[in-house]
Formats: structure tokens, sequence, C-alpha cells
């Protein structure tokens, strides 16, 4: 029997196991790779094209900005700029790299883009760089700013939570209240932790060392950098750190570093971009002025987005982090016309954020061009003129001479042929972002009013103080320009500057009294000095004087209407006042007698009507108000509180009623039951007066103050500073006060000044009498003023104010044209116009209105004027607006030419210039410019003969800049 042997047992071999591992690793490998390429392919295809995709966007070129003549007053230039564009070796290496690039920038004396809010000034101290004075802008623009940086989202997680729905309005309010707790200092701190700076001295960390950074405060890390780095050093990484992130929100986007780099700077860097991760030069338009300051109040400039107003650019489609707008004049009043359509670029880059390849192009299209009125000789001579002449008036001693306006406008188009705002700006100073110094940026958006006004009171003695000429805001603690005595590059004066027109109204007078047959050319008033006429009606105390009876006790005697223009006899014109108020009917309708042809003449509008208050004019514009018993009424009523806060605390009315002193004056520390008691008094007060004029008004002073007596009752009860005037006068008085007599005699006061004294006062003929002479509440823009008188002199017709000719394409191609406009029309007589005209040359031909008459007495042909010399009101200053303010009286202007055919209208203020014909040298030098070939025809040796000729017009610098001119090239900065 044959037995088999046992089978061998086999062994699993040690290579054949590490072989099988090798085979499931590889597998897994495999179909990782396989669901990777297969499955997933076009998922991490969008990954990779995405993060190694960018769209570099091409700005368009704004439309260009035309004088009359075809000259370019705003154009755009090609400049080299500096860009950073986020990649993974870029990143890397972003330290190196900014070191460098700030480093050529410096040796080459450029500037890097800043646009950080947030800054540092040479004590080490942070602020922000806010663009605005206005308490609320600014608070908006600190929580835009750092919302934007995310600092709200640790303060919404600390007080609510994870919450997941949408934060209520009152939630809202709540972060944005801690948001304003965070100091600057303390936000300089978060952003060096947000965006990692630490980095700078340690940019690969261990696990270690990571963890040690994540669990440092903002304070501790910058308190480690400064080992090293200055905090200015710190702030500049800060700030492409942050412009990089802001244009995250955008895409894969290259950023600006530096703008408008000279051409040697731009082939400096190039030659070391291949050591500049993420470093790219390109070219870019930026706005150009090749004038200067020439109209810049009429022109305006670019700048970028305010944070304030993100989210209304966003919507409109532009780059809030990169677009340059119109925020003023031309450039902000036509931005939908010269703004172009933006281009740009998609490519792929590589690792150093170089581009590799092209995949699409959107071409940009410039935008439209805006053809402008203004004529630059004409507007060269203006302007130089205003300076010229503010210098000369303040070497005589008029220190505040620093403001002024001066508005040529065509009698018979109403078409603007100049317009200076003096003091001016270079707007090419504000077309690169980021690039005013701090010097630059403090004058133009938050002057110094600390320093200018203790400087201000020191030269003009202002009795004020610092606190009483420039006043502290309780809730910035800035000081306000109150009484307008800063000059401001960016306040347009003749568009927005309210002032009282003063005797260059009575040409208006005029023409109402002649219309309305109140008077006649050649009637004779006698002037008698005081005008006392008529207590019947203006009351037994009403006696205001001529101003020659101020001055000199004299009088102008038997006075005509060309006489009283002439010599500006105020006497004359109380009585026109009073004779229309008579005429039409003595009542309250016949206090608008002068108003309802002021209207008409565009010195502002029925308050009753939907009229437009507008002269039309393109840019931005306030318009004034003529006096008018409601306008008046409306303005009175709150003046009329502050008088009856005063008379309470005074415990005396008139001398006929006494009682404890009570204090109705509106304070944070009353309680709220006070604080309704005093609102409830006053509002039957406001009422009360508000009724004026109306059949309701209020006679029954009894019945008046019994209804009043409930509400006086309850402050007294209520009130501790009350009960405190008691005790006092009880003291004083040894006698204990009656609180029910007490209520009735502050009840009796109170109806008294309300209806005895303020009904009546509301209701005078004295205002009218006033308003004659262009006083009252009488108050309106150079433009207006200059229109008024074009419509005059024209014969009636009231256009339309324009300064803009017509807007073509690119291409020339002519997208709207803007022809003269008639808004109204007046019937008047042209013989009462030529008298009107008489008068006003006999101004310019009295040697007694010095610089008026020097300027035109013997001028080639006749120009008529009238000058104005108008108080500047200050209610409410104890000492006068002179001593206490330091302020002078406006050196009002106002002018046509020639007298027999009128083609041009030039009004010229000069704030604080006192006199009226000290303008007048403004006037001149706008008409020798305007009116230079007719002058040369009549006498070829003009400008020998014409200073102011000469030097205006002969010797202008300005050269023609016509198209053709305009050559599209690369701007070599030579600064």
């Amino acid at each position: 029997m044959i037995v088999k042997g046992l089978k061998k047992k086999r062994t699993i071999s040690r290579y054949l196991g590490l072989n099988i591992i090798m085979l499931i690793i590889f597998f897994v490998i495999i179909s990782k790779l396989i669901y990777i390429q297969v499955y997933k392919n076009e998922e991490y295809k969008e990954k990779a094209d995405i993060s190694s995709t960018r769209f570099i966007s091409e700005k368009a070129p704004r439309g260009k900005i035309y004088d009359s003549e075809g000259n370019i007053l705003a154009t755009n230039i090609q400049t080299y700029a500096l860009t950073y564009t986020n990649a993974e070796e870029s990143e890397k290496y972003f330290y190196r790299t900014m070191d460098s690039v700030f480093k050529i920038l410096s040796d080459n004396g450029e500037k890097f883009q800043d646009d950080l809010l947030l800054k540092i000034d040479s004590n080490s101290k942070f602020y922000y760089e806010f663009k605005s004075s206005d308490a609320e802008v600014r608070k908006s623009v600190e929580l835009r700013f750092k919302r934007d940086r995310g600092l709200n989202e640790n303060i919404e997680k600390r007080l609510y939570g994870n919450k997941k729905e949408d934060f209520t309005d009152e939630e809202v309010a709540k972060v944005d209240e801690e948001l304003l707790k965070i100091s600057s200092q303390d936000v300089f701190y978060e952003l060096v932790k947000i965006y990692n700076i630490y980095e700078l001295i340690n940019s690969e960390p261990t696990k270690e060392e990571q963890k040690a950074f994540d669990d440092m405060s903002g304070k501790e890390m910058t308190e480690l950098l400064l080992q090293k780095y200055s905090i200015y050093d710190i702030r500049n990484y800060m700030v492409i750190k942050d412009a990089i992130k802001m244009q995250s929100f955008k895409g894969y986007r290259a950023v600006n570093i530096s703008s408008n780099i000279k051409k040697d700077t731009a082939f400096i860097i190039y030659q070391k971009l291949n050591d500049l991760p993420g470093i790219d030069v390109t070219l870019e338009p930026i706005r150009y002025y090749p004038y200067n300051n020439l109209a810049s109040a009429a022109i305006g400039y670019v700048s970028s987005i305010d944070s304030s107003n993100k989210k209304n650019y966003e919507l409109r489609g532009y780059d809030v982090s990169s677009d340059l707008i119109g925020v003023s004049g031309i450039e902000s009043a036509f931005e939908n016309e010269l703004k172009g359509d933006k281009g740009g670029t998609t490519v792929k880059v590589n690792s150093k954020g170089r581009v590799t390849e092209e995949l699409f192009k959107l071409e940009s299209y410039p935008g439209n061009d805006v053809h402008l009125t203004i004529d630059k000789r004409v507007q060269y001579a203006a302007q130089e003129a205003m300076k010229d002449t503010l210098e000369r008036i303040r070497q005589e001693g008029q220190i505040g001479a620093t403001r002024g306006a001066a508005v040529a406008i065509e009698a018979n188009t109403g078409r603007i042929i100049a317009m200076v705002s003096y003091p001016d700006y270079n707007p090419n100073l504000f077309s690169v972002p980021g690039s005013l110094t701090p010097e630059e940026t403090q004058k133009y958006f938050s002057p110094d009013l600390d320093s200018f006004g203790k400087e201000y009171i020191a030269k003009t003695n202002a009795a004020g103080g610092l606190n009483g000429v420039f006043p502290l805001n309780e809730e910035t603690g800035l000081r306000e320009d109150k009484y307008d005595i800063y000059p401001r590059s960016f306040f347009n004066y003749a568009t927005q500057g309210l002032i009282p027109p003063g005797s260059v109204f009575k040409p208006l007078t005029s023409i109402i009294g002649l219309q309305e047959g109140v008077i006649t050319p050649n009637e004779i008033i006698v002037d008698r000095g005081e005008f006392k006429e008529h207590p019947d009606v203006l009351g037994e105390g009403f006696a205001p004087q001529c101003m020659i009876y101020t001055t000199s006790r004299s009088t102008h005697g038997a006075t005509d209407l060309r006489k009283a223009l002439q010599v500006s006899c105020n006497y004359y014109y109380y009585e026109v006042g009073y004779r229309l108020y008579m005429k039409n009917g003595a009542n309250i309708g016949a206090l608008d007698s002068i108003a309802k042809y002021a209207w008409k003449f565009g010195l502002g509008v029925d308050p009753e009507s939907k009229q437009n208050a507008s002269t039309g004019l393109e840019v931005n514009e306030n318009f004034g108000q003529t006096y008018n018993f409601e306008s008046w009424k409306n303005r009175f009523i709150p003046s009329v509180m502050f008088q009856l806060v005063d008379y309470l605390k005074t415990g005396n009315y008139n001398g006929c009623v006494y009682f404890v002193p009570l204090d109705i004056e509106k304070s944070e520390s009353d309680s709220e039951e006070l604080m309704d008691a005093k609102k409830a008094l006053k509002d039957k007060i406001t009422t009360a007066l508000g009724k004026v004029g109306t059949k309701e008004q209020r006679r029954d002073t009894d019945n008046f103050a019994k209804e009043l007596e409930p509400d006086i009752k309850n402050i007294m009860k209520v009130s501790d500073k009350y009960k405190e005037e008691v005790k006092a006068y009880e003291v004083k008085n040894g006698k204990k006060v009656n609180l029910d007599d007490e209520v009735e005699s502050v009840a009796e006061a109170i109806a008294r000044f309300t209806i005895d004294d303020k009904t009546t006062e509301i209701i005078s003929a004295a205002q009218i009498v006033y308003d004659s002479i262009g006083q009252s509440m009488n108050a309106f823009t150079p433009v207006q003023i200059a229109n008024y008188m074009a419509t005059l002199v024209n014969g009636g017709t009231r256009y339309k104010v324009h300064m803009v000719d017509k807007i073509t394409s690119p291409t020339g191609e002519v997208m709207q044209e803007f022809k003269p406009e008639v808004l109204d029309t007046i019937n008047i007589s042209p013989d009462n116009v030529q008298a009107i005209k008489e008068g006003m040359y006999g101004v310019n031909t009295d040697p007694a209105n010095g610089v008026a008459y020097q300027c035109f007495g013997n001028f080639p042909f006749k120009v008529g004027g009238k000058t104005g010399t108008a108080d500047f009101s200050t209610e409410g200053t104890e000492v006068g607006q002179y001593g206490f303010l330091g302020r002078q009286p406006y050196g009002n202007y106002l002018s046509f030419a020639p007298l027999e055919n009128p083609k041009l209208v030039v009004f010229t203020t000069v704030y604080d210039g006192k006199k009226g014909s000290s303008a007048a040298t403004i006037a001149r030098a706008i008409y020798e410019s305007y009116f230079k070939d007719e002058l040369l025809k009549m006498d070829p040796n003009y400008a020998a003969k014409s200073a102011s000729f000469k030097k205006y017009v002969v010797d202008c610098p300005l050269k023609d800049n016509k198209p053709k001119d305009d050559v599209d090239k690369t701007k070599d900065k030579a600064q």
C-alpha cells in the first residue's frame, strides 16, 4: 500500500505582499486620477481656469470739454501706471516685491497710490482723512470703511451670536453704534491682523508659530513688527493689501500701485519685471486740463467715488475701487455724457501673474464731448482781474477780501461767456487718486479753522473771538465757518453764493415804479435825509436814512429817476416802495408789489407756485428769494422764538409787565415732561404767527393769553430751574409768589409780544420800503443778478441761463444742441428802459463813484453800471457784524455794454470788498476782452492807452488748443 506524502504548506512571500499593497495604492491613485480627469474634469478645469484667469480692465477716455472757440479745456492723456496682480508666486514674494517697488518709486520721486482712509500723521497719530466736514457724511464714510473690512462681524457675533436671519434696522443701528466706538488706532491693529502682516517677518511659519500668530491680538502683532519696521512702513504694505482685498470683491483684477509715473520710471520697472512677480506697467488715460485753473468752477474736476455713495454707483455699473467720476461743475452735471464705455481683456496668467494668453478683448469707447459757451480769452481776463482786484483791495486795508465772483452773460441769449469763482483751484491735482499731499488734502477738504481763525482775528481785531467767529460743533468737536469767512475753493461763489444785492436792486425797483405809474422819469422827489414820511402807515418811529445823511448829514435834495440811480438815493426809493404799497391796496397782497415783478425777472419764485426755482443753469446752483410776505413770515417766525426766550428770561416785558423769569429754552438736560411742556407752548405761538395774513389771524390778545395759561403752568410746575428762580425772587422781594398770578402775567406778556408786537411787525409796510433798496430778506446768486439785468436791458425777455452749447459724439456728430430758450417775458416800455439805462450810465460818469468812474468815465463806448454796498447780515451778534466778526460789506458792481444796444451784462462781487465800485476793474477787463476787435477798430493804439487791456488781453499767455493740436501721446511727466 502506497501512502501519498502530505502537501507542503506554501507561505506568502513578503515581496508578494508588498507588491499587492503597491498595486492597491496604484489602483487608488489611478481611480482618483480617473475621477478627477474624467468624472470631475469640467469642475476642476473651471477652477483651474478661474484661478489663472484675470480681467485687465481698460478705462474709457472721458469726453473732451471745449470752449466756445473749440479750444480744449479738458481732455485725456495716456500715462504710465504701475499695477499688481495677485497670483501664486507674486503672493509668496509680496513683501520682497513691494520693498523693491517702493524703493524704485521713492528714488524716482514718484508716489504710490494711497486711497486708504486711515492715515498716520508726522507724530504717529492715527486719523481718518475725510473729504467732508459734514458730520453725517463723515459718520457714513467711517461706517462704510469699517464694514467693508469686516470689522462688524465680531461685533455681530458678540451681540447676536450666530444669527442666520437678516438683522433688523435696530440691530444694524446697534452694530453701527459699536463700530463707531472703535478708534482709528484700534482699526489699524485690526487690519494688521486681518491682512496677516506678520508675514513680513515670517513668511513661512511653522504650525506652532502660526498658532502663536493666530493667538496674538492686532496690537501685539504690531508691536512685534515695530521692532524691525516703522509704523509708516507697516501702513504702506497695508495700503496695497487693502487695495487687493477691495478689488477682490470684483473678481481677479489688477490693482493700481502708482499712476501717472514718468516714462523713465516706467522703463526702470519694465527692465526688472522678472524680479517683480505680479508687477506690470500699463498705459491708462487720465484727465488733463491744459489751462490748469482756468474756469475750474465751471468745468469742475474728477475724483474717486466716495464710499458713502458706493451702492448708488455700483448699481450704475461703476467700479468703485478704481473708477473716477465728475464731482462738480460740468464734469459732474454731464457725467453720463462724458463717461465712456469701459473695455478690457480677459487673459490667462502664470504663477508670476504674467499674461500667457489673451482670451477675449472688449474695446473701450470714449465718452461724448461737451462744448461750452465760455470763451477762454474772456475767462482769463475775468479770473486774472479778479485775483488782482482782490489783492489791491487787501492792500487798501480790507484784509478779508479773499472771495469773489464774476458772471458775464449775453443779454440776448442767456449764454454764459465767463464765470469766475475765487479762490479757484487746479483740477489736475485730483486726476490721480491718492496723489494729494496731506497739506493739500487739509486745504481743500478739511481746513484748519482753528489756525486760520486765530490769524484772521489777529488781523481784523474781531471782537467775537475764536468761538464767536468760528463756533465749535458740539457733535463733531470741529469748528464751523458759520459766517462764510474762510475762502473755499470748491464752493462756486458765482452759482451757490447767496449775497444781498444792495443798491444793484434799485434798477428793478425803478422799472417797477415806472411800469406801475407811481413815478415818472422826470418827477422830482426831495431827499430830506431821514424818511419820516407817512407815519400813519409806516409808524411814528420809522425813520430810515439816506446813506449820504448817515455819513455826512447832507441830502441829495431834488432828485429824479436818473439822478436817483446815479447817486444811489435811498430816500427816493423808500418813497417808491411806499407808493407801490399804497397803489396796490395797502394790504397783505400789496406787500408783494415788488416781488411779483422780481419773480418774473428771475429773482426768486412765488412760494405758492410750482415754478422751478432755477435759472436753468446746467451745474449745481442755489436760487435766492426776494422779499415777499409769505416767505418773510416763515423766515421771521423762528427768530421770534429766540427773541421770546430772551424776553422771558428778563422777567420784564417792555417795562409794563413784570414776572419771575421763566426759561423756555430747549435744553438736553430737561426731563421729557418739561420738554413736552415747552414744545406745547411754542407750538401754540408758532401756529398763531403762521396764521398772520389769513382769515384766521389772531387779534384777541386776552383770549390768546387764556389759551396759553395751561402750558405755562405746566412748565412752572415741572421746571426745577423755575422753582429756583421763585425762591430767589421771594428772598429778594420779601414776599411769597402766587403761581396763578405769575401764570397770568407771563401769558399776558407772551400774548402781547405775539399779537401786538410781532404780528404787527410781520404785516408792516416797512418791509416793502426796505425791500425797495435791496434790503430785507433779499439774497441772490451772481448768476441770478446778472440775468435779471440782462432781462431788463434786452426789453423784458428772460432767457434760460446756459453754458453748454452742444454735445457731440467722439466722431464729431452733433448729439444735442442748446438754443436760447425763453423762460418768461415782461411787457415793459422801451422809454422806461431807456431812462434806467441813462441813469446807470450816469453812475459810471460821476467822479463821486471812484473806481467805477476811473474804469468807465472815459471808456471808448458807453457802459451802464450800478454799484451796491451790501451789508452782511449777522442776526444775533451782540457787538454788530463788523466789530464782532471783522467782516465788511459786499462790494457789488452790475453793468452792461454797450449802452444803446446791450450785448453783454457783467456782475461782479467781492466779499468784504466794502465798496461796490471796487469791483468795476473786473468788469472793465471782461469788456475789453469781449469787445477786443471793436476797441482796436475804434482806436488801433488802444493797447498803449489801457494798462488793463495790455495785461489781460494783449499779453494773455493762453495759446489756442484746437483738436488738431490735441495729439494723443504718452505723457513724459517732467515734474
